[in-house]
């Protein structure tokens, strides 16, 4: 419920809770653009709200020499996917093989400040019943985060227990849109947290991150086992501890 207030906009969510705010934006969606496209001239059906269905490998409509990629075909609406999108379909349509498309991908919110998420959420972990670990780090840990006068923001890994692979990646501050890129490479490419514990990154960068959020949830984990690709365990290796610490 939006109830309008003489100082402020006040919204009650479902839980009860009630948030204040100078202005509020309320989304009610957008609807496809397709009353002159005349597709019922060629056999091609829109949902009520204008959006298109098409064959989520090749992007074909149901008349087969059609394609239809980006917002008209609905979820996820990105400028990013529908550009890949167009690429399938320009593939399929001409006859050249692809490898399936990648489980995920990422969303950026270009707020102050940057929301950005790849993978898994949190809630989504728990739901599945899997076994789950998480590595925090906060900008303000870092020494870039220093230098630049960055005081909040912070980034988020969860890790499967069982395989200790990285389930999703989640980051809210400054530059989130471009560090959650390398949460999606490792991600895609089955990595695990030991690639943030065993590789280097760039000293003094935000992406450092990355690392620390990668040592709190091994500190949690210890040394494990992790499936391969094959579905066989092999053994993972304990990092060296630098001789300064030692």
């Amino acid at each position: 419920e939006i109830r309008s207030k003489p100082d402020a906009a006040e919204v009650e969510l479902a839980d009860g809770r009630t948030i204040r705010s100078d202005v509020v934006l309320y989304a009610a969606g957008r609807t496809g653009n397709v009353g002159s496209l005349g597709l019922d001239v060629v056999g091609i059906d829109a949902d009520s709200r204008g959006r298109i269905k098409v064959d989520p490998q090749s992007f074909q409509t149901s008349v087969p020499n059609i394609y239809a990629a980006g917002d008209i075909i609905g979820f996820p609406s990105l400028a990013s996917t529908s550009m890949e999108q167009g690429r399938v379909a320009a593939c399929h349509a001409f006859g050249v093989p692809l490898p399936p498309p990648p489980e995920t991908f990422p969303y950026g919110i270009y707020a102050v400040p940057e929301i950005s998420t790849v993978g898994q959420s949190e809630e989504q972990v728990r739901e599945s019943g899997a076994a789950y670990e998480v590595g925090v780090a906060r900008f303000r840990e870092t020494s870039r985060g220093h230098i630049m006068g960055v005081n909040t923001g912070f980034l988020k890994l969860l890790f499967s227990i069982e395989t200790r692979r990285l389930l999703g990646a989640h980051i809210i501050g400054e530059g989130a849109t471009e560090l959650i890129h390398i949460g999606q490479a490792v991600i895609n490419l089955g990595g695990t947290v030991d690639f943030f514990v065993n590789n280097t990154f760039n000293y003094p960068t935000l992406a450092e991150a990355y690392k620390i959020a990668g040592l709190d949830a091994w500190n949690r984990m210890g040394r494990g086992q992790a499936a391969d690709h094959a579905g066989e365990s092999v053994s993972l290796p304990v990092p060296p501890i630098p001789a300064a610490i030692a």
